[in-house]
């Protein structure tokens, strides 16, 4: 039976990888018969762009952004009635409050919230207490909650006091089709030769700075190590940047910006590089293994240690250790991953498989 669904966002950003995964479910939801559906709850500023990228490929609406709040919480629930939505996924924390308020106002409404980061990550403005009461309300509304990964889902569980099993493991929808080509038509040319790739939004968390003292060691240790190309936009590029010529690293690291298409970067690297302080399910880490790219990880909370806990799968290092990371990049062996299950669970069309069970059953174990 088909379903209306309606992603529900606080923002939408180009190139983020929650808002990647959103797309991709869609699409691996409207290939199994189901209709569609974005709302963005801002949409100005540094989100104006995301979202009017996502306006060209899905239906998508918001509310009037110079509205006040309790204008635009009516604009909200008139839209999901007039659009007969079945089913609203929440991604990040305020969508998940936005979705509970829609749930109290319209019960038939099905309702999944997802989890995608550990409880302490710095990026969270509410203090941890709040999210854990607010996911026992969750829990109590008789939706199911979607925790990206395998501990991330026991922290939830842990957290609430009734409705645990309503707490589910769910992969991202990170692999597509779309994915491989791609990575066959680079936009951003090559480096002439060897080279180590990162990827993601340059902020605190994603731990960038760490990356540049570990490099900065390995270099010395090895300086024939190949060069080191840090993809992506944020608001400590200009900290980065400096960071690196303080460390001398100038002429052996290469800041590329944002790419719409960093796939091509990634698959022919010497190996990428994931030095992040916290993640929930590190989608451009699987991607990577997805286009049979060696992997060196910190073992930060979640994630990484469940992708790599295969043989040949990737380097796993102690989370935040500079000189651990150092060491891998200097003895860095091409490996890849042996068992296909460890990507093949994050196809969107598997994916999307597991989210129409919870659209369809409509059993809500205690």
């Amino acid at each position: 039976m088909a379903s209306r669904v309606m992603f529900l966002h606080k923002f939408f950003f180009a190139g983020g990888g929650i808002e990647r995964v959103s797309q991709n479910l869609a699409r691996g939801l409207q290939a199994q018969g189901d209709r569609c559906s974005f709302y963005v709850w801002h949409t100005q500023g540094d989100a104006a762009p995301g979202y009017q990228c996502l306006a060209r490929q899905f239906a998508a609406s918001s509310p009037n952004q110079s509205a006040s709040l309790l204008t635009r919480l009516a604009q909200l629930r008139r839209h999901i009635q007039r659009q007969r939505v079945d089913v609203l996924i929440a991604a990040t924390e305020k969508a998940n409050m936005l979705a509970f308020l829609c749930k109290l106002w319209m019960p038939s409404v099905r309702v999944i919230f997802t989890r995608h980061s550990a409880f302490d990550t710095r990026e969270q403005r509410l203090p941890v207490w709040v999210v854990k009461l607010l996911y026992n309300l969750y829990a109590l509304q008789r939706g199911t909650i979607v925790a990206v990964s395998k501990t991330l889902r026991e922290q939830l569980r842990s957290a609430v006091l009734f409705g645990a099993s309503r707490i589910q493991y769910v992969p991202n929808a990170v692999i597509s089709d779309e994915l491989f080509s791609l990575a066959e038509h680079a936009t951003t040319p090559l480096p002439d030769g060897a080279y180590f790739c990162a990827v993601g939004r340059l902020v605190e968390e994603k731990g960038f700075d760490l990356l540049l003292q570990a490099y900065a060691i390995a270099l010395h240790r090895q300086p024939a190590l190949p060069e080191l190309v840090i993809v992506g936009s944020g608001e400590l590029d200009c900290a980065l940047k400096q960071l690196a010529n303080q460390l001398g690293l100038a002429q052996k690291v290469r800041f590329t910006g944002f790419v719409s298409n960093p796939y091509g970067l990634m698959r022919h690297a010497s190996a990428f590089i994931l030095s992040s302080r916290h993640e929930g399910m590190p989608t451009v880490m699987i991607e990577a293994m997805a286009l049979g790219c060696n992997v060196i990880a910190f073992d930060c909370p979640t994630g990484p240690a469940e992708l790599l806990n295969q043989p040949g799968s990737g380097t796993l290092v102690n989370a935040g250790d500079i000189e651990a990371l150092a060491d891998a990049l200097v003895t860095n062996q091409a490996t890849s991953v042996q068992d296909d299950s460890v990507v093949h669970q994050f196809h969107q069309s598997q994916v999307a498989q597991t989210y129409r069970q919870f659209f369809q059953e409509q059993v809500w174990r205690e």
